[in-house]
């Protein structure tokens, strides 16, 4: 779908010209060359904003540093509440978690050392409804987020500004890689309150139990541990969204392979509008 993506925007820029998100990117740190896809809005949307967070000063002086235009990188942790909270600081700092690492769990399966605690801190978290009021950040459309445990954390610690959120990209874990942490079924028990819906995943990733390697790979899976999972707005009550709102979630639908739903909002917003969206994208998109 990402192939349809540039023509979409083309057609939205056509009907809505001042059209602009604002993404939070929580869990920076990048791994690897490229970029996640829903940087790409930044090219088809002009004042387009990514607002990314990334515990570590140093780290976040480097990405801004070299961050294009628009994007904007915060040495903050966030969590539930504004609070002293411990740190487990692991072998590799993608790792790194407000929750112990499981060893006695995780040991027993291929290649998960990096997940190893090396040592445990604290450090200063905030909510994200204060960081943001504080920074008057305004209603936010998307979230990507990936902190290792701590999610469920963020979102409880963030109602007020997930009222305005049309989709969320979040790691999920389905057993407990980390110590008391919530699993899949309570980011979205959560989240369903916050009528946000479980939309799909993104893949699936995990390992095998020692000594076995499959396929020659330690990263092979038997055993599924995590996932990127997508949620948006409920599709029961997309109709009440604004028309700004249901053209931004049909990009997003399109940015993650979900050209269904893309066609949904943009027929919502041609009931709307008297416009043809739905069709020119589809008559694209099969082309």
């Amino acid at each position: 779908m990402l192939k349809h993506l540039g023509h979409l925007g083309e057609l939205i820029r056509r009907t809505a010209p001042d059209l602009k998100f604002t993404i939070l990117e929580i869990g920076a740190l990048q791994i690897g060359g490229n970029p996640e896809p829903f940087y790409q809005i930044l090219d088809l949307f002009a004042g387009s904003r990514i607002i990314s967070f990334e515990v570590e000063e140093s780290v976040c002086d480097k990405m801004n540093a070299q961050a294009k235009a628009g994007v904007h990188y915060y040495p903050v942790a966030l969590g539930e509440r504004n609070e002293k909270s411990p740190f487990y600081v692991t072998q590799h700092p993608m790792c790194s978690s407000l929750y112990e690492p499981n060893e006695p769990l995780i040991s027993l399966y291929n290649n998960l050392e990096v997940s190893f605690l090396r040592h445990k801190t604290q450090i200063d978290t905030v909510s994200l409804d204060h960081f943001a009021q504080k920074y008057d950040i305004g209603a936010v459309d998307f979230i990507k987020i990936d902190i290792q445990g701590a999610e469920l954390d963020v979102f409880k610690g963030g109602k007020q500004t997930l009222k305005d959120v049309l989709a969320i990209v979040c790691e999920v874990e389905f057993v407990p890689m980390y110590n008391n942490q919530p699993l899949f079924g309570d980011v979205c028990a959560f989240l369903q309150t916050q009528n946000l819906m479980f939309h799909k995943f993104l893949g699936l990733a995990g390992r095998a139990l020692k000594p076995i390697v499959i396929n020659k790979n330690p990263n092979s899976a038997s055993q599924h541990f995590w996932s990127d999972a997508v949620y948006v707005r409920h599709v029961q009550t997309m109709q009440q969204l604004s028309t700004e709102q249901l053209l931004k979630l049909g990009v997003l639908a399109c940015v993650y392979g979900s050209p269904d739903l893309t066609y949904y909002c943009l027929a919502q917003y041609d009931a709307k509008q008297g416009s043809t969206l739905a069709g020119d994208f589809m008559r694209a998109a099969v082309g």
